[in-house]
């Protein structure tokens, strides 16, 4: 068991107004969820569907949306703009749940994909106290397939912020 800080930044008070009950309403999907493998489960399908639903052109999104404005991403955004935010949907989810401890590795493996170093430490520190938790996380990611294109489509964000923090010459570059 891995003790989960509260995350020094919450993503629901830096997030838009508008943004907050679609938010709230993930975290409500998901807590749904008997026990982790159906959380985990629930997390990545709510997530590649939402990933999906921004690599639809903008005009099908606002159809499909009824053509107001209160759908989060209206606003010309598209698929590479999602990807770039997934770790903070997830950092959402995993707030709203409030869990205490990381306790299994279908939960490890999702606070990895967190945008708060609180939730990544936590379920670093799961893996790391057993070697067996460390395998069980590695064998649900080789194994699971919504887990593993969840993680292609975050690829993207990773690699930007492991750049902007590794070297000099992104830290000069404009974001």
């Amino acid at each position: 068991m891995a003790i989960i800080a509260a995350p020094a930044r919450s993503v629901f008070d830096t997030s838009p107004e508008k943004l907050r009950p679609f938010l709230h309403s993930l975290a409500g999907r998901v807590s749904g969820g008997a026990n982790w493998m159906v959380r985990k489960k629930t997390v990545c399908d709510l997530l590649l569907g939402l990933d999906a639903f921004f690599a639809l052109p903008a005009e099908e999104r606002q159809a499909l949306m009824g053509g107001g404005n209160d759908a989060p991403g209206q606003d010309g955004t598209g698929p590479e703009d999602f990807r770039n935010v997934l770790p903070l949907y997830v950092g959402a989810i995993l707030e709203g749940l409030k869990e205490e401890a990381v306790t299994g590795p279908e939960q490890a493996a999702i606070y990895m994909l967190s945008i708060h170093p609180e939730h990544q430490m936590a379920a670093e520190q799961w893996m790391l106290a057993d070697p067996r938790n460390g395998k069980a996380v590695r064998r649900v990611m080789r194994s699971d397939r919504r887990y593993r294109q969840l993680m292609e489509r975050m690829a993207d964000h990773w690699k930007k912020a492991r750049a902007g923090q590794g070297s000099s010459e992104t830290a000069s570059s404009p974001k």
